[in-house]
């Protein structure tokens, strides 16, 4: 019998101690059954209360322990009470393992048992729910005679065979007669093994006397989440000098950049300015106190025009004191000083003649923590990177002339960055600086970014001056609320804080309105904050008849709607805010405990219901056989907010629902937007529109580090999903963050900040472990009465989800059978720049052989990703590397394979083994060789084209290890009368199978075939390409794929026989951002990976470019024509360049 329990520990808990059986009070004691103490005949007594849906207990017992041995007399009893009703066979205890066991069990609610072979005996004796019955085994090694409450009620035979001693508690699987076996719930009380066969009277005697139970008395094996036991500290000492990265080519010379306009005040809104034109300087060669800083007409000396927003070190660089850290080596010429040291904003600007009344100045976001000081004055300090600094400065603001001067404080704990070389391998994670989280704690370096020498310390986000009269809005709140499963109406409640600054009570007028929906209302304000709320309930036009709904990319459009909300007093405008909102409905499908220890499978709508539903305390997560989950509140049990859904899956995973419909989430993570948190729009949107265009739709804001509007703006408008992490990384690995308050009141403003955005999907309160108790409850608390429609989850693995992994390259078949399974937060595989994007990161010297720089830039020799097994089967696959550009094309030949497998994996099992599968990473925060789908600088590698082939809305595949054929539509139309046609060829075109099947693509759903009989030809052939094209009843392609498929690694080789083809192209470019290009393989053989790229006049790529497919692979005969949008083509773009696998180099100019 196989198991799937929890080692039982030698602790106190459990009640071990080697007694005899009667070793109870009225019975005697045989003295020679308490000798020798662990290797005694007798063992116990155990006592557990067992989850109904949870784990048992497994204890190794002596190895010499009596009453094992074939034919040797024993005796096993137990008090033991069910806590829930089983139809089938439970184990409620059992010793030794496969066909040699002795069994107490539970069949159709009787006892019985069995002993590993045939089927278990069942007595008449009955086990009732939730009362205690004293079951008893005794054997005299002829036959077993079986006693429940001490009277013999049936009779069995022993094994003969000698048992492995071992003890399981409430095992959750089994073999022969109990492989369906269902999991014992319930208590087992003072359960003993004796060496000799106990006698009815004994057996009646104990029998008399019931337990007596208090809980402290019975382990609870697989109830609570642990607290952290240990941590990495980070590193107290710099690594050995002889491990540093070198580089035959010096670092680059600093570069200023050009200036451009530096306008003080730039208006945003009607009571909205952006405050700029600031400098910086070192707080240490800065004498001047924060009040002389801040008065107008100080004079600076030699400052830095800073970049605002920006960090420290950006500005550092813009003005050419230091080379880009981005390219090579050039981070090694940066100082780790800039992290130990403070630093100075400052600016002036002439206050605009339409700001009046009350006055505030809100910084968006600083990083560490900040004095701030207006025309002389301390207003007040910021601390954490991802709070506000909203500062009441209306008696300290005045006409003409102001200065504010910023005090930048470092981080407590700014830790020693470990520098990647092929010597001295990723290193470690973190260290120091997730002490003082809520920060950018993997700036202190990461497996995916260097050390950033400044930490990100500075005025990283924009600064405002707000005005308003003497009542101000705060973050008002949009919850809107569907009929489900109906989408034809939208619930809309809007709430509204409004704050009174006047010392007396006043009325006003609130108002709100969106896209032709006007409501007001008049509420008398007293001093303070107080909430005004508009119900669907008060005002029949916020139920919203055919809302346009939002969706997650490739399931809809991504409708938004503006608010407008508006406090007025005595007629005059007070304050007016906007914010953008989408109307959709978020629920989460769960497997969760309730108070019986029963799993059930549940659809979760927090929108529906005022009180909290899921418990997520440490003390109610617990341990199913196939992972760990949270529990139901009591409210949640009977809330019709929770609603029972059918299982699909084996594993107790997340599924995701939007607007009633369950949604294929297939994305990847942001470690961070960048590594210097250069962020403007404009150097974002292309991110999240090649993304869009990649075809997924879920991101993962890791550790909260991208926690900015454009990420969130964005994330709405491309149709991005987000889990939402706060700030704090791996448990038992990163030290926890030494100050709860601080994180929480960063946590709390995050989610009132962005609790709009429709893109939020979900809040994780930790990277890869639970938070402790007060942060994890704090943030539970947050969530619920902050947002209230959106789940929160303790951790982002392992809890209701996949664990993390892995990380290194595995063969495709892993991703179709146990890799990533269920819902997947984290997995990557190596993934390699295009040939030009290496070629502009680094310097030539450092190309080839593989160098220390591009260790530096994420080819890791070591650590969680490894290259190792990624180039040990490049090379047994396709030979030797003999140049970076024999490097390269192998590896973008290997890429678009791998990440093509990982989504097709998930999609070849949706709804029955996945439901969400995320790439550690998509995204790079620097120029990175490692998990992502493109570069830094917005070029698209194999990995890129390898996932969007397989997140097509509609895709035809080949599933591994069968090769069955698949048909995947995710989207929310039937798709009837397909028809998919597959192709087998050899590497010379000789056609060895043939294939067409009418296919009928329901909804939402995968769709398998039967299998491709390809083993034979692989068998024969050892190397094959299998071309698919499937296409709908007016003969219009839907989907194309092709796959290079090999009997073991050696048969690769054949593709190095390939020879070089020269294509047919043509290329044309046509009005605004359109250009097409038309590739034709007039050879003799198939041709693999052609790779297209845009060319400005000077040779260079155009960037970003967006392609409608590239990497192509053509049969002879075969035409692809391919769009590619970017802006302005007929001006930047002048030629399209080709190579490939067996491609004849050239270059086409546009006509």
């Amino acid at each position: 019998m196989s198991y799937y329990l929890k080692r039982l520990r030698l602790a106190s808990m459990c009640g071990i101690a080697f007694l005899a059986l009667n070793a109870r009070p009225g019975i005697a004691q045989d003295p020679s059954e308490i000798v020798n103490h662990g290797q005694s005949a007798a063992t116990g007594p155990h006592s557990a209360t067992i989850l109904a849906d949870g784990i048992g207990l497994e204890r190794e017992l002596p190895a010499n322990a009596l009453g094992f041995e074939s034919g040797a007399p024993w005796t096993m009893s137990a008090w033991i009470r069910p806590s829930v009703e089983r139809a089938g066979r439970s184990v409620v205890a059992q010793v030794g393992r496969g066909d040699a066991v002795r069994a107490i069990v539970i069949d159709g609610g009787h006892f019985a048992f069995w002993n590993g072979q045939g089927t278990p005996t069942r007595t008449r004796a009955s086990v009732p729910v939730g009362r205690w019955t004293f079951v008893t085994a005794s054997s005299d090694g002829q036959s077993v005679r079986l006693f429940a409450d001490g009277v013999m009620v049936g009779t069995s035979a022993p094994n003969s065979s000698p048992l492995t001693p071992v003890l399981a508690l409430a095992p959750a699987s089994g073999t022969g007669a109990l492989a369906d076996v269902q999991h014992f719930g319930g208590d087992i009380f003072e359960l003993r093994l004796l060496a000799r066969a106990a006698s009815p009277s004994e057996l009646k005697t104990l029998a008399k006397t019931r337990p007596e139970v208090m809980p402290a008395q019975l382990a609870t094996p697989g109830v609570g989440w642990e607290w952290q036991e240990k941590q990495w500290r980070g590193y107290f000492q710099p690594q050995d000098y002889w491990t540093l990265p070198k580089s035959a080519t010096p670092p680059a010379k600093p570069v200023a950049k050009p200036l451009g306009a530096r306008p003080s005040m730039t208006r945003l809104a009607e009571n909205r300015w952006q405050i700029g034109n600031w400098d910086l300087a070192f707080a240490e060669k800065t004498l001047a106190t924060g009040a002389q800083l801040s008065a107008t007409g100080f004079e600076q000396g030699q400052w830095y025009k800073a970049t605002v927003p920006g960090t420290v070190l950006t500005t550092l660089v813009d003005r050419g004191v230091y080379p880009d850290p981005a390219y090579g080596l050039n981070n090694m010429a940066i100082p780790e000083s800039l992290a130990r040291q403070d630093y100075w904003y400052r600016t002036e600007f002439d206050m605009p003649s339409e700001a009046g009344g009350k006055r505030f100045l809100v910084f968006k976001g600083i990083n560490y923590a900040a004095e701030i000081w207006v025309n002389g004055t301390r207003v007040g300090d910021v601390r954490g990177a991802f709070i506000r600094g909203q500062f009441d400065v209306s008696g300290l603001l005045r006409a003409g002339r102001n200065a504010i001067a910023v005090k930048i404080i470092r981080p407590p704990h700014p830790g020693i960055p470990h520098e990647e070389s092929v010597a001295a391998g990723p290193g470690m994670n973190g260290g120091n600086l997730t002490i003082d989280g809520p920060t950018f704690v993997a700036a202190e370096g990461w497996d995916w970014i260097p050390g950033v020498r400044d930490r990100n310390m500075g005025i990283w986000q924009p600064v405002e001056l707000q005005t308003s009269g003497e009542l101000r809005i705060g973050d008002a709140q949009v919850i809107t609320d569907l009929p489900l499963p109906r989408t034809d109406s939208a619930a809309v409640t809007v709430r509204v804080p409004v704050t009174n600054l006047d010392a007396r009570t006043v009325t006003s007028r609130i108002t709100a309105s969106f896209d032709g929906v006007d409501v007001s209302k008049d509420v008398v304000l007293a001093p303070g904050s107080t909430t005004v709320e508009f119900t669907p309930a008060e005002f029949s036009a916020l139920n919203v008849r055919n809302p346009r709904l939002w969706w997650p990319n490739g399931y809809g459009p991504q409708n938004l709607y503006t608010l407008k909300v508006s406090a007025s007093q005595g007629g005059h405008s007070s304050d007016s805010r906007t914010l953008r909102f989408g109307m959709r409905e978020l629920s989460y499908g769960l497997s969760l405990f309730d108070r019986t220890g029963s799993l059930r499978r549940v659809a979760v709508s927090p929108t529906d219901s005022k009180e909290r539903l899921v418990d997520s305390r440490h003390e109610a997560i617990k341990e199913t056989p196939e992972g760990w989950v949270e529990s139901l509140t009591l409210a949640g049990e009977t809330s019709p907010a929770v609603r029972p859904i059918e299982k699909t899956m084996a594993l107790p995973h997340l599924t995701v629902f939007v607007n009633g419909v369950k949604i294929a989430a297939r994305g990847g993570n942001w470690g961070m937007d960048d590594f210097m948190k250069r962020v403007p729009r404009e150097r974002m949107e292309p991110f999240f529109k090649l993304h869009k265009n990649a075809n997924v739709n879920i991101i993962r804001n890791w550790v909260g580090q991208n926690t900015e509007d454009v990420f969130y703006d964005l994330a709405d408008e491309y149709g991005m999903l987000i889990t939402n992490d706060f700030f704090m990384s791996t448990q038992n690995f990163q030290v926890e963050p030494e100050d709860p308050q601080l994180f929480l009141a960063n946590a709390r403003d995050v989610i009132s900040r962005y609790r709009n955005h429709p893109s939020v999907l979900l809040w994780f309160g930790r990277n890869e472990g639970v938070p402790p108790p007060l942060m994890n409850e704090g943030m539970d608390s947050l969530v619920h009465e902050l947002d209230g429609t959106r789940l929160y989850m303790p951790s982002s693995n392992v809890v209701g989800v996949q664990g993390s992994g892995p990380y290194n390259y595995r063969p495709p078949v892993g991703y179709f059978t146990n890799l990533a399974s269920g819902f997947s937060v984290e997995t990557g595989t190596p993934s390699l720049n295009t040939l030009e994007a290496l070629k502009a990161m680094m310097p030539k010297s450092e190309l080839w052989p593989i160098s220390d720089t591009l260790a530096y830039h994420d080819w890791h020799f070591g650590g969680n990703g490894d290259v190792k097994s990624f180039m040990d089967t490049m090379d047994a696959q396709l030979g030797k590397s003999t140049s970076l550009e024999d490097f390269e094309r192998k590896a973008q030949l290997m890429n678009v394979a791998d990440y093509k497998a990982i989504f097709e994996g998930m999609s070849a099992h949706l709804w029955t083994k996945n439901s969400g599968r995320m790439l550690w990473m998509t995204h790079p925060a620097w120029p990175s060789n490692h998990w992502q789908i493109y570069s830094y600088d917005y070029d698209t590698p194999g990995a890129y084209f390898g996932t969007k082939s397989a997140l097509e809305s509609v895709h035809a595949q080949m599933n591994l290890p069968d090769y069955s054929l698949a048909v995947v539509n995710t989207t929310l139309e039937p798709r009837a009368g397909l028809k998919l046609v597959t192709k087998v060829v050899t590497t010379d075109n000789k056609v060895l199978l043939e294939d067409e099947r009418a296919v009928d693509a329901p909804a939402n759903a995968t769709t398998t075939l039967p299998a491709l009989r390809l083993q034979p030809v692989l068998d024969q052939e050892k190397l094959v390409f299998v071309s698919l094209t499937l296409t709908d009843g007016s003969g219009r392609e839907l989907s194309r794929n092709f796959y290079w498929q090999g009997a073991d690694d050696a048969a690769y080789r054949k593709l190095n026989a390939l020879v070089p083809q020269k294509m047919d192209v043509q290329a044309t470019v046509g009005a605004k951002s359109s250009i097409g290009v038309t590739v034709t393989n007039r050879g003799a053989q198939p041709v693999l990976g052609i790779k297209m790229t845009v060319l400005d006049k000077r040779g260079e790529r155009v960037l970003p470019a967006y392609y409608g497919d590239n990497y192509l692979n053509l049969l002879p005969g075969e035409t692809r024509t391919v769009e590619i949008q970017c802006d302005d083509a007929p001006n930047k773009a002048s030629a399209v360049s080709i190579r490939g696998w067996n491609v004849v180099n050239a270059v086409i100019k546009l006509r």
